[in-house]
């Protein structure tokens, strides 16, 4: 009996401790999947009457969005060997000239140079960062 408590006891231990050593940060390029809010692009807001979006397909391997008042599309491959990794295949965006054309511009750069996603601050978010880690867009799940 004393050894059966001492088991449990070790296993919620255990459990706690690799618990706390997730930090559940861990993301992956198909959990994409879906449509995604434009917050913040190269940390600062996006507060365009009409909110860029991106939406993601890993089956369809697509991206398309709204940048602002253009609208973008490009291949989606996550990287097989790094989940958090995924390339853009040959993205284009129509040439509407436009309003607000130095926030969409910063929206495409920063798409371009997007190499990974990670978890973002709240659970409907998450961060596009370059390959140097530097956060480049932040996404909020849509409704």
């Amino acid at each position: 009996m004393k050894k059966n408590v001492i088991l449990l006891l070790t296993g919620i231990y255990m459990g706690i401790i690799w618990g706390s050593c997730n930090d559940g940060s861990s993301f992956k390029a198909q959990d994409l999947d879906g449509r995604w809010m434009i917050v913040s692009v190269m940390d600062e807001p996006v507060t365009l009457e009409n909110r860029p979006f991106l939406e993601f397909s890993t089956a369809e391997k697509r991206l398309q969005g709204n940048v602002g008042c253009n609208m973008l599309s490009a291949g989606f491959e996550p990287d097989s060997k790094d989940m958090t990794a995924y390339k853009l295949i040959a993205p284009v965006t129509t040439m509407m000239a436009c309003i607000h054309y130095d926030t969409e511009s910063k929206i495409v750069q920063a798409i371009n140079n997007v190499t990974h996603v990670k978890k973002g601050e709240l659970p409907n978010q998450t961060k596009l960062t370059d390959k140097e880690g530097n956060i480049l867009l932040v996404l909020e799940r849509a409704d």
